[in-house]
């Protein structure tokens, strides 16, 4: 790595190199890093299923197969219009590898993430050295690498055009031109696409800020203006992806309001103050109130290098750049204690990955452009060396003793790599060492003691940890003073290494961690031809072996249509027929949910559960027993064993759910002659034949806004059926042809015109564009 101008080709083999590096070391400690959690029984049944959407080359705005959290336009998070999301949700349809697509989203967001990061580098003029390591450090935030990247592929998504967004954000602020000007539109675009609402606030904030500073120099005003059209544009453009969400709020079941009980998901100060230390582990509630065993705050060791050896006082003085850093950093701290609950800005330690952002890049930026201070430091003679030698030398051999000697191979490993990276580190006449700022020392030497006091009751091995830490911030100097991209990037790869020793991923330590099947033996004997209702809850399970086993959107990457699903925003009106424990999760209450489901229609006289085509229901003996009359009545009866946890299959005839697989609607009355002649997730084709009295049509589909029905071009009225949660349509006497039922989005049909006219002011900016000079 030559200390040349970094071009588009060296970035993108970084890029590339270091993302598989990445991954690979992730996926050594755990097979499943990149799928714990909501990626397991979110994301990879969603994904399978909108894949095999995209590749029948339909859009994917309803997923047919799950009834919770089926309606795309509604769960933003899935970001369906997103480009790395449709070419994983395709790759997902396609291979059985359970761990393949994590992997390829956590590639694409790295690669992201690091061109952004050495073009946001670039901007402020930063030497190769401290681009690479501004770079490689921001892929290795402990939130983005663990709670995005193996969890919250959503949030993932987010971050990293979020970062894309800012770069091209400066690239625009530093030279106004067409492509630039291009580059930032469709950048925001994707961010929005991305339905992470906390990318999209960072990136706001971060504009206003710009912005803000920009209205100090001449023609401010104008300045200001132009540099934020491309942004207003795109969010213009991109409303769509959004006014359906908001049209539909009456309908939605979304976490809202105001709540900071037990300061949930807010990091402490120290976390962020300590925030240089890989090994600073703190309390926090995450889900419950315990220690971290991440450094969630983590930026960059060098974090107090700048305010022992540099003269940032000088450098404040000189320009705005540290003014604008210090006024995000400021930003971004308020918003990550903002309250637990409220609104978009819920779970404030999302705002972390920003601050550290900012943070690495106010240090590196006073590295390269503040003046050093020269002061006397420690002077070791020969004899305090060898005394040194000694001391350092029984220390570590004493360490396994200590530790265990299961630490011994990962002592070994840390100090070859030490060696591998900076071979003067341990010859002490050579090295930092040898004359290193006592202030600093002193610092370090007494931030150590607050950390070993945070976790002194851990495994010996996070002893081990936390003394290699100490030694890297007290050689962290010699780094700075080496400015080896090289020495830089092994720096943040040791750090990687130090940070997933302490704990390997997220998984079976704070969030479900589920072995997961590649395929699922299906029982011979039940009844699939239409949805499944699953009632126990599955989602602690630490495997998933058959198909009882299965929770939440799972039933969608095993190919099986179900009710169950998962939707962090909910539908209050299949909330009343199922309520649930945990609604994002789809966990029903199965008693209260076999009340409304097993009972009868005023008017069809069917039960719910026929309407909505559920031929199959998964309950354990108990809840069996307790509602087996209405079972009966319903014709549902006990088809199987499970076999484990005393769950019971209980199915329909199949006799009873002839057509049921084309999800054929309920009608009333009863006539012969209404058939499915196509069903697609969006559309629905039925034969209407002749009829004397009006034809009741209830489809197997949550009801949203949206959905219309025509026959023969004439257009019918759909509601809801009596429940309220189903689509229901209504045909006259002599009104028989083709019934085309469809969803398209009711609030597409006004704001269509926003993309064309956000295009059109954007040809017109392109055109008109003038080359202004911007700081």
């Amino acid at each position: 790595m030559n200390q040349n101008k970094i071009n588009l080709k060296q970035a993108l083999l970084f890029s590339t190199l270091y993302a598989i590096t990445v991954i690979t070391i992730c996926c050594l400690f755990q097979n499943d890093f990149f799928c714990v959690d909501d990626a397991e029984f979110e994301m990879l049944g969603f994904f399978r299923q909108m894949g095999h959407i995209w590749s029948l080359g339909k859009i994917p705005l309803i997923v047919d197969s799950m009834y919770f959290g089926g309606n795309e336009v509604i769960d933003l998070d899935r970001g369906i219009f997103l480009p790395q999301n449709i070419l994983v949700s395709l790759i997902t349809s396609k291979f059985d590898d359970i761990q393949l697509p994590g992997r390829v989203l956590a590639f694409i967001n790295i690669v992201l993430v690091c061109l952004s990061s050495l073009s946001i580098a670039k901007t402020f003029k930063l030497q190769n050295c401290y681009a690479y390591a501004f770079a490689s450090l921001a892929v290795i935030q402990p939130i983005f690498l663990y709670q995005y990247l193996g969890a919250w592929w959503n949030a993932a998504s987010g971050q990293a055009w979020a970062m894309v967004s800012i770069a091209t954000f400066l690239l625009l602020l530093n030279h106004f031109s067409k492509t630039n000007i291009v580059l930032n539109f469709i950048s925001v675009i994707f961010l929005l696409a991305a339905g992470w609402p906390h990318g999209v606030i960072g990136y706001v904030v971060f504009v206003v800020v710009s912005v803000a500073y920009q209205l100090k120099q001449s023609n401010g005003l104008q300045k200001a203006f132009y540099l934020s059209l491309p942004t207003v544009l795109a969010f213009i453009f991109a409303f769509p992806i959004y006014s359906e969400y908001i049209f539909s709020h009456e309908l939605i079941n979304r976490v809202s309001g105001f709540d900071n009980q037990n300061k949930a998901f807010i990091p402490s100060w120290a976390t962020i103050i300590m925030g240089f230390f890989p090994t600073f582990y703190d309390y926090m509630t995450y889900f419950s109130y315990k220690l971290i065993l991440i450094p969630l705050g983590f930026s960059t060791l060098f974090v107090p290098i700048v305010f022992f050896y540099y003269n940032v006082k000088s450098l404040w003085q000189k320009n705005d750049n540290l003014k604008i850093f210090l006024t995000l950093m400021i930003a971004f701290f308020v918003l990550s204690q903002m309250p637990s609950q409220f609104g978009p800005f819920r779970w404030p330690f999302r705002f972390l990955p920003f601050l550290s952002l900012f943070e690495c890049l106010a240090v590196f930026y006073i590295l390269q452009f503040a003046q050093g201070i020269n002061e006397k430091g420690i002077k070791l003679n020969k004899k305090i060396s060898f005394v040194l030698y000694i001391i350092l030398g029984c220390f570590f051999l004493g360490l396994p003793f200590y530790a265990g000697f299961d630490t011994f191979a990962l002592i070994l490993c840390f100090i070859l790599i030490l060696f591998l990276l900076e071979r003067d580190s341990f010859f002490l006449n050579k090295s930092i060492l040898a004359n290193l700022n006592k202030k600093y020392l002193c610092f370090i030497l007494l931030s150590s003691i607050f950390v070993f006091f945070n976790s002194w009751n851990l495994h010996p091995i996070f002893v081990v940890l936390q003394i290699f830490s100490i030694w890297l911030l007290l050689l962290s100097p010699m780094f700075i003073k080496r400015k080896s991209s090289f020495s830089m990037v092994g720096l943040s790869l040791l750090i990687l290494l130090i940070i997933l020793n302490g704990l390997p991923t997220l998984g079976g330590y704070y969030s479900r961690h589920t072995d997961l099947a590649e395929q699922i033996s299906l029982p011979k004997n039940v009844n699939l031809e239409g949805y499944v209702l699953s009632l126990p809850d599955n989602t602690n399970l630490k495997q998933i072996r058959q198909f009882n086993d299965i929770a939440s959107a799972l039933f969608g990457f095993y190919g099986i249509k179900s009710i169950n699903g998962y939707t962090p925003v909910g539908n209050k009106r299949l909330d009343k027929i199922l309520p649930a424990n945990q609604t994002s999760h789809g966990i029903f209450k199965p008693e209260m949910s076999l009340k409304n489901i097993l009972q009868l229609s005023d008017k069809s006289h069917v039960c719910q559960a026929e309407l909505m085509r559920i031929s199959t229901i998964i309950v354990d003996e108990a809840k069996y027993s307790a509602f087996s009359s209405q079972f009966k009545q319903c014709g549902y009866t006990v088809v199987q064993f499970a076999g484990s946890r005393h769950d019971l299959y209980v199915s329909l005839p199949l006799d009873k759910t002839i057509g049921w697989n084309r999800n054929s609607p309920f009608v009333f009355p009863n006539i012969a002659g209404v058939n499915v002649l196509s069903h697609q997730n969006n559309i629905d084709l039925i034969r209407i034949p002749e009829h004397k009295e009006v034809l009741t049509l209830i489809f197997p589909r949550l009801w949203w806004f949206g959905y219309t029905a025509k026959i023969n071009d004439h257009s019918l009225p759909v509601v809801a059926d009596d429940s309220g949660s189903l689509v229901q349509v209504s045909v006259p006497p002599q009104w028989n042809g083709v019934l085309k039922l469809s969803y398209f989005p009711v609030t597409w049909r006004y704001v269509w015109v926003l993309p064309l006219v956000a295009m059109f002011a954007l040809i017109l900016l392109l055109i008109f564009n003038r080359d202004m000079k911007f700081r």
